[in-house]
């Protein structure tokens, strides 16, 4: 099969949907096959469009195309392709075939090859296919977001209860009728067990992999007792795969396998249960969320299987992109195995070596379908990010480098490296450490604003993220220049988005990284320098009003930090517990910010640091300990900060025992820590969800 639009223009091909399921060997005139799902009727696609297509009618296709190699100019075609019969509705899949004769005849079928000429270039028709995937999965992702049935789980405990109570032979209720009487009475048949299944799969609820094997064991039983209207088929047991693979279950891959070994054996077989690509890939779904030390080695199994079926002929399973890209998160959470010496293996380098044998099979075999995409090689680059391994950074950006050399060789979307793969790399830089990590990390922002204003990838254009793992890779520099950089980084931003050069206008990220910058550094003044950064953004949000701005949590946590690690003489030392002051005061007052364990425990590191020892300390502590207490705050750094000035009599004075030795928050009155959230991602989440 050639390869996905490799090397030539994207011309005029059509797909042809025909009522044939499968053929066990493709005629030479088609170049692919592939199974896959009719739309759903009225499915728009852009820049193509399926009119028809669940109860039959004519399904059209018009598909906009780039200039025509002969005449060169742009044509927008409307095809009537084959009648769907009435029987095969969306849950049905067609053959898409790819015609490579050269003609432009329309009508035919993808059984013979017939019509869908298109000008002989399958990157054309692939293309084509990609946009409508994607398109049909928005569809798809949009009407789950518009059913609040699916997300409601009361709803869909009380349905599942009446539809088990109403099949269940051995109760009272027991009915298969079409309906139940009742207003909002469900139907008892296979297409409510499925919808229910596939609802559960969305839920979120930690029960939903439970509710739906509970569904599917009951389908069984109903199809051992002759009802085989209700039969599951392999749809039932996708979806219910897919549920334990979304639950995230630490038994989810071997449950999700146990059904797939089911599916092969001589009685799924018997039961007509072939799996699928779809079954695969959520199988392997289920291992990568498992986060099981097995998990990797069976995800790789199963994809190793997959081409092992298609290399045999079997027309319903070929490995993917897709599939290959749950492996890769697979081995990103790999930590090693543990031998008596330590830890032995990268999981980041098993990652990275996925990527070679996507590219291996994909040539081997002429399987375009499991050549390596965007979302791979970001997914390769995240797994170097967070391994923290030596030269991690400069493996990430031999990725990128790879996929802008084939973006530019072949012109192929698929490959185009987009400003979160950018933004990824420039996070692998900032969590390196290495000397010269921020440097690099503005030197790709900077490749970033020359690739977007040449117009050469305009998919770089930088954003507020890409400015922000910037600032945090200067922040976390230890450069003595760190904090000037970073300044001069937010300045950047404030002058590009001013000029309507680009849309970067600096948020709290922003400014609170730019504070940590000077945190972090031994620059004299830096709580004077944090708290006019502070002031600044303040300023900005009151002439704004923009959301992004607003004063939250995390920022004044930075300029309080900023107050404990402040060096120099006494009048600095004075100026920093007066900043702090200032900012336990603001916040206090504040209608968007609260103060919590961080903030009163940075607050002890200020007293801790800047006020001597004596009676005053003392009763600073005191009291900013009882108001820790009164709301709720006491946590570990809270206690920490008390622990090490050594104010166990505060405490004693309290709670009425010492914390010293085994005492944990646990011991503490739960009303010191009832608002305690431990956990910087955890504390993040529900400060910008305010």
């Amino acid at each position: 099969m050639a390869r996905r639009g490799r090397g030539s223009a994207l011309v005029s091909s059509i797909w042809v949907v025909t009522a044939a399921t499968a053929f066990p060997s493709p005629p030479a005139a088609l170049v692919s096959t592939v199974s896959t799902p009719v739309p759903p009727r009225s499915t728009k696609l852009q820049p193509g469009v399926f009119r028809g297509g669940g109860g039959g009618g004519d399904v059209c296709l018009r598909a906009s195309v780039l200039p025509d190699r002969d005449t060169g100019s742009e044509q927008d075609v409307e095809t009537p392709l084959v009648r769907v019969s009435a029987a095969f509705d969306r849950s049905g899949h067609a053959e898409i075939g790819f015609g490579q004769d050269g003609s432009r005849a329309v009508g035919g079928s993808a059984r013979d090859g017939t019509g869908a000429g298109g000008g002989g270039d399958v990157g054309a028709s692939e293309e084509a296919l990609r946009i409508y995937w994607k398109q049909r999965q928005k569809h798809i992702d949009k009407s789950r977001r518009n059913n609040k049935a699916m997300t409601d789980p009361d709803f869909l405990r009380k349905r599942t209860q009446s539809l088990l109570r109403v099949t269940d032979v051995d109760g009272d209720d027991f009915d298969l009728s079409s309906s139940n009487s009742s207003p909002g009475g469900l139907k008892a048949d296979k297409k409510t067990f499925d919808w229910l299944i596939n609802a559960w799969a969305f839920s979120s609820e930690d029960s939903a992999a439970e509710n739906a094997l509970e569904l599917l064991r009951r389908m069984e039983a109903l199809r051992d007792m002759g009802h085989g209207g209700i039969a599951p088929d392999v749809k039932t047991y996708t979806k219910v795969i897919n549920a334990l693979a979304r639950a995230g279950r630490e038994d989810g891959g071997a449950r999700a396998e146990e059904l797939l070994c089911y599916m092969r054996g001589d009685e799924g077989a018997a039961h007509g249960l072939r799996p699928n690509t779809r079954t695969y890939t959520y199988a392997i779904d289920a291992h990568a969320r498992s986060h099981s030390a097995k998990a990797p080695f069976a995800a790789q199994r199963l994809i190793e299987e997959m081409e092992s079926l298609r290399s045999k002929g079997d027309p319903d399973v070929w490995p993917t992109a897709r599939a290959w890209n749950s492996v890769i998160q697979a081995w990103a959470q790999w930590r090693g195995e543990e031998m008596a010496w330590g830890r032995v293996g990268s999981g980041a380098e098993r990652a990275e070596a996925c990527l070679a044998i996507m590219e291996e099979w994909a040539d081997a075999t002429g399987n375009e379908a499991t050549r390596p995409n965007s979302y791979n090689y970001n997914s390769v680059i995240s797994a170097l990010a967070n391994s923290q391994e030596e030269g991690a950074a400069a493996r990430a950006e031999n990725i990128l480098q790879r996929m802008e050399d084939l973006y530019r060789e072949t012109g192929d979307e698929d490959v185009k490296p987009r400003t979160a793969t950018y933004n990824a790399i420039i996070d692998v830089w900032a969590k390196s450490g290495e000397f010269d990590a921020a440097d690099r990390a503005e030197l790709l922002l900077g490749h970033m604003m020359e690739l977007y204003e040449n117009e050469d990838i305009v998919e770089a254009k930088p954003n507020v993220r890409s400015f922000n793992s910037v600032l945090n890779a200067w922040a976390k520099s230890g450069h003595p220049m760190a904090p000037q950089r970073a300044l001069d980084v937010l300045s950047r931003m404030e002058d590009l988005d001013a000029s309507g050069e680009l849309s970067v206008s600096p948020d709290a990220t922003s400014f609170a990284t730019t504070i940590n910058a000077y945190a972090r550094s031994r620059t004299f003044g830096k709580a004077q320098n944090a708290y006019e950064i502070f002031l600044h953004m303040k300023e900005l949000y009151d002439m704004t009003g923009k959301q992004s701005l607003r004063p939250n949590n995390v920022v004044y946590n930075s300029v309080l930090n900023a107050c404990a690690f402040s060096v120099g003489d006494l009048e600095e030392q004075s100026r920093s517990i007066e900043i702090a002051n200032a900012m336990l005061v603001d916040i206090n007052g504040s209608p968007y910010a609260k103060p919590d364990q961080v903030t009163y425990g940075t607050y002890l590191k200020v007293v801790n640091n800047q006020i001597p020892f004596g009676e005053s300390r003392d009763r600073v502590v005191e009291t900013i300990f009882r108001r820790c207490a009164r709301d709720g705050m006491v946590g570990e750094m809270v206690m920490k900060q008390m622990r090490e000035m050594g104010k166990e009599e505060v405490y004693e004075n309290l709670a009425g025992r010492t914390f010293w030795g085994d005492a944990r928050l646990a011991d503490l009155p739960s009303s010191w820590t009832c608002n305690v959230i431990e956990g910087k991602k955890r504390r993040r989440w529900r400060q910008f969800r305010r």
